[in-house]
């Protein structure tokens, strides 16, 4: 049996503990960021997320020791320069966390672009010179115009997934280009029994939102109609009542308090309609009166208009007497 070192063994015993002192475990990519940025993210994260970092093969024998089979499943994304991030953050909280702190980086040539590396168009700022060619080896629609070097439309010069070549690297680095993201990736995070990776925590909060709003909105709408008395129902069912009754009421000649004022209005608008048809001289004194006040309300109204198209008769009147009287004038000057 090959000897183990001690300082191994310590190192997988102080893992192990760690993976049982948190809820959520997560191995995260820690790779092309600097030491400093590494403290200065830990500093960062202090209180919520612990950075541990071992050595991978410590790292996937202390996961493989563990009761728990997903957590297990953890040592197939330790690789590269992937380390542990011990939180009590809930997952998507933490991946949330993670890409809110990326900052974007220079490429120096060999990486690979994490997003479309796009060369927008317009002035580049930059003289006529050996740029202009370098530019268009690569691609680039680059022209010389107005005495600067300018880029005629929007291009593509890396692809997402593909390596970012040393001389593409070179040319966005002289157009402050900066296609890398530099922080922690979250290939996965085990918590109560379940592993998220990175794409099952990637989501859009806002769209996620609506489709909540919209889900209640149907909800609602179908207990209202299939009246399902809930919290939020109950005051809309009472009011849809209220208003049904009311309207029977109404319409069936049922004398109750809500609907007597309005069988009077409608018995008295009955009334005058049909005393409109009826002789004067059968009418008595107060009923003439109130066909009156009636026909009196429109008439007022119309009044106004009257008075108002009057005077625009008047005043079109007056210019055309100016008119005649220019017109005149302008005869005896020839």
């Amino acid at each position: 049996m090959a000897h183990v070192a001690a300082w191994k063994k310590e190192e997988v015993e102080k893992l192990s503990a760690l993976l049982q002192s948190y809820p959520v475990i997560g191995i995260v990519d820690i790779s092309g960021i600097a030491a400093k940025q590494l403290q200065s993210m830990r500093r960062e994260f202090y209180g919520n997320v612990q950075i541990r970092i071992a050595r991978n093969t410590l790292l996937r024998f202390a996961l493989q020791e563990s009761d728990d089979e997903a957590l297990r499943s953890l040592a197939s994304y330790v690789q590269g320069g992937a380390s542990l991030a011990l939180s009590t953050l809930n997952p998507f909280v933490l991946y949330k966390k993670f890409e809110k702190g990326k900052t974007s980086a220079p490429a120096k040539g060999g990486e690979v672009a994490p997003n479309d590396v796009m060369i927008p168009k317009g002035d580049t700022g930059f003289p006529p010179g050996p740029l202009v060619g370098e530019m268009q080896r690569i691609g680039i629609p680059a022209a010389i115009e107005s005495g600067k070097i300018v880029v005629k439309k929007d291009h593509v010069v890396v692809k997402e997934g593909e390596v970012i070549k040393p001389e593409v690297a070179e040319i966005l680095n002289k157009l402050e280009i900066e296609p890398l993201e530099v922080g922690l990736n979250l290939f996965a995070a085990y918590e109560n029994g379940f592993v998220f990776e990175a794409h099952d925590l990637a989501i859009d909060e806002s769209a996620v939102r609506d489709q909540f709003e919209d889900a209640y909105r149907s909800a609602l709408n179908l207990a209202i109609n299939a009246a399902i008395t809930t919290d939020d129902t109950t005051s809309m069912l009472v009011t849809i009542a209220f208003n049904n009754m009311r309207n029977l009421s109404f319409n069936a000649g049922i004398v109750n308090e809500e609907s007597l004022p309005l069988l009077i209005a409608k018995s008295q608008a009955e009334m005058l309609s049909l005393a409109r048809h009826v002789a004067e001289d059968a009418l008595d004194e107060e009923l003439i009166a109130r066909l009156g006040a009636t026909a009196a309300a429109p008439a007022a109204e119309q009044a106004p208009a009257a008075e108002e198209e009057a005077a625009e008769e008047e005043e079109e009147e007056e210019e055309a007497s100016e008119e005649e009287t220019l017109g005149g004038l302008d005869s005896l000057f020839g």
